[in-house]
């Protein structure tokens, strides 16, 4: 019999290790997902994406069902669990081979080399890569290192795809209806009620990222605003965006699924969004390569030489949408309240929580983790590290977003500001766009001087630097 451990890929079409499994016409298939809510605390999962990944599981069971293959959830608690759990599951029913999809954090990577290690000569695993347009460690310079210039990176990815086109798989065929009735789940230690796992998000409501809605919402997209969204993805007022990361996020539509329709059906329209897909792979290959960033450690030493500040009120004022600086509170809100943000504002906030609040970058990344439903451990790390100067390919120290000449040049007119601070509602955007110069009624003074915050920031690079 053959089982597929399903883990951020929650999806039928274009999952490799289940389309494997499934044409192993040997062998009978079952699933299982191990829900380890105590390791989504120590990652700092919140309970927006919690709430996803329960909606997601709902789905993928339904989608099983349809295949006429029972999908089993146990409670595992942590990572170190699971080894003996899959171990005992195996063993229960009598389990040759198991199917899964790399996944390229460090932890989780540990945690799949324990398990191999502990069926080795029993179960025979079989790993496949299903997050990634290309895997890691094909994408190496010429001293097999991983690239650390997204750049160069990204001409490695093109010529790697010249020479091997990207492969995706359809939802595999239907087995027979005896198939869902093969094993008895009710016997199985830890297994869970069957219920649907209830978890409160503390955003309004959770997005739909059904698998079907999800193909249906990406062809709409590639067919009706991927040409502009070289022009229209930096102003968030504008829905230009292709709105698919929550759903890339927990794996209920691929990234290969994603590049090769809009290479199908936008040909090179889809340039820009297809370099966007290509910087998440990035990321995925700086965790591949320099693990040492799972640890809570920047790319840069740089970093061991930065003193960040450790203002408890600037940082609750930041996390509340606060600060009085018009981008930076709206941005905040759209987050709380809909545990998303618009990409260019997540490095504007970034850059300012990172350069001219001083607060210790992973602070900003933890609450990001706890608010997003599309929350990605290596994007947003990546982009963290980015923002403040410490990881690869980095923005210079130098460089530093200015949240009133961003929000004058990508919200002109404050639609978006309007739209999430109600203060500034019947503000004229003139006015908003001088809140430095100009104190605003009703309305928050900025918590710190723009332009002094950013010279302070340069300086404190400038020793931090020459003390590397």
């Amino acid at each position: 019999m053959n089982l597929i451990w399903f883990r951020n890929d929650l999806r039928v079409d274009d999952n490799p290790a289940l389309h494997h499994a499934v044409n192993d016409k040997a062998q009978q298939t079952v699933a299982v997902y191990l829900l380890c809510q105590t390791q989504w605390e120590l990652h700092n999962v919140g309970n927006n994406q919690r709430a996803l990944i329960a909606c997601a599981l709902e789905n993928l069971k339904e989608k099983l069902n349809g295949l006429n293959i029972p999908l089993l959830v146990v409670d595992a608690d942590t990572f170190s669990q699971v080894p003996d759990i899959l171990s005992a599951i195996c063993h229960q029913f009598n389990i040759q081979n198991l199917y899964f999809n790399v996944e390229y954090p460090l932890n989780e990577r540990l945690r799949d080399r324990r398990v191999v290690d502990v069926l080795a000569g029993k179960v025979k695993c079989h790993r496949f890569v299903a997050d990634s347009l290309v895997a890691p460690w094909e994408i190496v310079t010429g001293e097999r290192q991983g690239y650390k210039v997204y750049s160069a990176f990204a001409r490695a990815v093109y010529r790697n795809i010249d020479q091997q086109p990207v492969v995706t798989y359809s939802p595999p065929d239907k087995l027979p209806k005896e198939n869902l009735s093969l094993v008895d789940f009710s016997k199985v230690s830890s297994a869970t009620s069957g219920e649907p796992i209830k978890v409160t998000p503390t955003a309004k409501r959770v997005p739909d990222v059904a698998e079907q809605k999800m193909h249906k919402k990406l062809r709409v997209f590639c067919k009706n605003t991927i040409d502009q969204y070289e022009s229209d993805r930096d102003f968030p007022a504008i829905e230009g965006t292709s709105d698919l990361s929550a759903a890339l996020a927990v794996g209920t539509i691929s990234v290969r699924r994603c590049y090769q329709v809009a290479k199908d059906v936008a040909g090179e329209k889809a340039h820009k969004w297809i370099g966007e897909l290509i910087w998440r792979d990035f990321y995925r290959s700086v965790i591949w390569h320099f693990p040492d960033i799972c640890k809570g450690r920047a790319f840069n030493p740089v970093d061991s030489q930065l003193t960040w500040s450790r203002s408890i009120q600037n940082e609750l004022a930041w996390q509340k949408g606060e600060t009085g600086i018009p981008i930076i509170d709206a941005a905040m809100q759209q987050l709380i309240q809909t545990g998303w943000m618009h990409n260019r504002l997540r490095m504007i906030v970034a850059s300012y929580f990172t350069k001219n609040l001083w607060l210790d970058w992973r602070k900003g990344e933890a609450f990001f983790a706890q608010h997003l439903f599309d929350y990605d451990f290596a994007s947003n790390n990546g982009g963290w590290q980015w923002c403040a100067s410490v990881g690869t390919d980095a923005a210079p120290y130098f460089r530093i977003f200015n949240p009133q000449a961003q929000q004058k040049k990508f919200d002109v007119d404050a639609f978006f500001i309007k739209q999430w601070v109600p203060a500034l509602k019947s503000i004229d955007a003139k006015t908003i766009h001088r809140f430095e110069s100009q104190e605003i009624s009703g309305y928050f003074k900025p918590q710190v001087d723009l332009k002094l915050s950013r010279k302070l920031a340069i300086e404190n690079f400038k020793k931090a630097k020459t003390a590397t």
